[in-house]
């Protein structure tokens, strides 16, 4: 069973979700190097990579579908996004140090929307196969949603996690890395999008890398058990570790955050 099929038993097993309790949409950018757009092609991989029969309903330069009762609207832009936005995005992206440049090439972008969602994870699953399938077009080079700037090929390589009953959670949540007085910190973006808390580690004594690593671990914890983390209680995934974690009024993002001291 694949894992759509898992996300749609779990929507069979639930009580019906009103309208007002649906998710927020998740939205984002596709960025082209060239002005152009192929409904066809797309439609065509979301068959071949995903199983997922699109009937077209297209209009000029937009596309709308539903796929398990959400929405999904696909509105190609001929002309790039505006005011160095992404490229101002990149200098927060330490995984690809060219992004900047490339990025600044984009003459078109695709907005990808999901919408009518009852459950934020199996929105963001769709999305993720959405935008994978729009980013094998040939002129595609990166997705968008700030502040995180993915090139097309890491955002396809990621998104394979999904047929493997996994999350491609580095694809749906932004993790800042930062150093204060020679001690590492991290943050997070989007946890939010899946009505949890933005998660923080300052002024750790272990060096970035292992910080972003611990960072990925509870990152999947969370969005793939569904957890909640507590104010005053511990996690860790040893019998040995139990890092204390405390909500406060954020540091690096806004509202609340869960500090883990690690």
């Amino acid at each position: 069973m694949g894992l759509f099929d898992k996300l749609r038993r779990k929507k069979e097993a639930e009580a019906p979700v009103a309208a007002e309790e649906r998710t927020e949409p998740v939205l984002g950018f596709v960025l082209l190097n060239r002005p152009q757009y192929d409904w066809k092609l797309f439609i065509a991989t979301m068959a071949s990579d995903w199983g997922l029969e699109i009937t077209e309903g297209s209009e000029e330069e937009n596309l709308v579908f539903q796929v398990d009762g959400m929405m999904v609207a696909c509105a190609y832009m001929p002309m790039p996004i505006p005011e160095r936005e992404v490229e101002d995005c990149c200098k927060y992206n330490l995984i690809w140090p060219e992004a900047e440049q490339v990025v600044s090439e984009q003459q078109a972008h695709v907005i990808v929307t999901v919408m009518n969602a009852a459950d934020p994870l199996a929105a963001h699953v769709l999305f993720t196969q959405v935008t994978a399938s729009l980013l094998k077009w040939d002129h595609a080079i990166a997705y968008y949603s700030a502040p995180l700037v993915v090139s097309a090929s890491n955002y396809i390589r990621g998104s394979e996690a999904l047929k493997e009953q996994d999350f491609p959670v580095q694809q749906w949540v932004f993790i800042g890395l930062y150093t204060q007085e020679q001690k590492a910190c991290a943050y997070t973006v989007g946890l939010n999008k899946f009505g949890k808390d933005e998660i923080e580690i300052l002024n750790s004594e272990n060096d970035l890398s292992e910080v972003f690593g611990f960072m990925i671990s509870i990152i999947s914890y969370v969005i793939g058990y569904n957890v909640i983390l507590q104010d005053g209680q511990t996690i860790g995934f040893t019998a040995e570790q139990k890092l204390p974690m405390t909500r406060s009024k954020g540091v690096s993002v806004q509202g609340d955050s869960i500090k883990i001291e690690f």
